[in-house]
């Protein structure tokens, strides 16, 4: 008898997921898990996979769409649940599901792209590839003729049979309680009957408010999940006629799903080793940028001390266009810049305060952290070529102001 590996994703994307492997009629064969979804590859070969996703994520609806129509009816999706949601429909994913013979309407179901991206990526990187991806809301039990409430953790699903499923905030629980179920009405109201899945820690924190609904209600059944929520789930996700979320661009191939039984963990990885490459080269690359957008700051301030006023557009060709005829030693003044610039970006906590051209020779007044940091750019300078003197070194308050003179001769 074939067998369906369901793995259950939460809302939150730090939350572990957990999984559960079930027969064709829902029994469950195993133990539940939890962890990482990479965790789960072990038990994917030969089994079908399931994905749940937090159906308080998923907009589930029913609009009246055209009968037959193809790409027209998924073209009509978007502008029939326009009015009904709050986000860009561009920013969201449509998905739709088999309209029965009795409705009028056809299911569907709308997701943000930026999360089937993420579940997405979270399944392909851990080298599972989903069959098909319900909201969890989707596979609650349903009741005939009545009303099914889980509560997990903080949240409430609420389904009845000829309704769509939805999720509730639920704290506090007496105020989601109360939109589920109506408020408080007197005897002669019409009431329904109410299945209540609830784990036995939050029974017992809430056992004053659930046994209070059993006046309001025809009937109360409370069904204890002993090992949470998934196995009622699972068990429930294996028959569904939910809306499928894998569609369009997020629909399975199944070729590439045939192969990944086979070379799913080599392929991660090497999936893996390319990403540690490109994280290497990203931070690479990083700090290059970051060298190179201070160098580009200190030319710019040079440019700045040495032609104040004039707007900055490409430093070195301006200066190159202002300096390019003139004399007396001037046409080595843009090297002496250029060289200057590199040496600042060598101490980046130093700093240019004032420039001066005399004649031949460029007087510079410069702050720094120490005596040392400032024989540091003289030094550097005098490695370009540059003939550079420190003739002081003032302290002034937790820096230290130094004159620096560059001789050069004529050009």
């Amino acid at each position: 008898m074939a067998e369906t590996l369901v793995i259950r994703l939460r809302a939150a994307p730090e939350a572990p997921a957990s999984w559960l492997i079930v027969d064709a009629n829902g029994a469950r064969s195993g133990p539940q898990r939890s962890g990482a979804v990479a965790e789960a590859l072990p038990f994917v070969d030969g089994r079908r996979v399931l994905l749940l996703v937090p159906g308080s994520e998923v907009t589930l609806a029913e609009p009246e769409l055209p009968l037959r129509g193809g790409a027209r009816v998924t073209q009509a999706v978007p502008f029939a649940l326009e009015e009904h949601l709050a986000s860009d429909v561009d920013a969201l994913h449509f998905a739709i599901g088999n309209r029965t013979d009795s409705a009028i309407g056809t299911p569907v179901a709308a997701v943000a792209r930026g999360l089937m991206d993420r579940w997405n990526e979270t399944c392909l990187s851990a080298g599972v590839a989903p069959q098909a991806a319900y909201a969890d809301s989707a596979v609650v039990p349903v009741v005939p003729h009545g009303c099914t409430l889980l509560l997990d953790e903080s949240a409430l699903y609420v389904r009845r049979a000829d309704a769509m499923p939805f999720v509730l905030d639920a704290e506090p629980l007496v105020t989601a309680l109360d939109v589920a179920l109506g408020p408080p009405v007197d005897e002669a109201s019409p009431r329904e009957h109410v299945t209540f899945f609830v784990s036995p820690v939050e029974y017992e924190a809430n056992r004053e408010l659930i046994e209070g609904l059993r006046p309001r209600t025809a009937s109360l059944q409370v069904k204890l999940m002993t090992e949470g929520a998934l196995p009622v789930l699972a068990a429930q996700a294996v028959g569904t006629n939910a809306v499928n979320l894998l569609q369009g661009t997020y629909a399975p191939s199944r070729s590439i799903n045939v192969g990944l039984q086979r070379w799913r963990l080599p392929a991660a990885l090497a999936a893996a080793c390319f990403l540690a490459f490109v994280a290497v080269q990203a931070v690479s690359l990083w700090k290059l940028s970051r060298a190179e957008k201070r160098l580009d700051a200190q030319i710019t301030e040079v440019f700045q001390q040495a032609l104040p006023g004039q707007p900055v557009v490409d430093p070195r060709a301006q200066m190159q266009g202002v300096l390019g005829g003139g004399g007396s030693g001037r046409g080595a003044l843009l090297p002496a810049l250029s060289a200057l610039a590199q040496a600042m970006a060598g101490a980046p906590a130093g700093k240019l305060e004032a420039i001066n051209l005399r004649g031949d020779a460029l007087d510079l007044r410069l702050v720094a952290p120490t005596v040392e940091a400032l024989d540091g750019i003289k030094q550097a300078m005098a490695r370009s070529g540059i003939d550079a003197e420190l003739t002081s070194a003032t302290p002034r308050g937790d820096v230290v102001e130094g004159r620096l003179q560059l001789k050069f001769g004529p050009a």
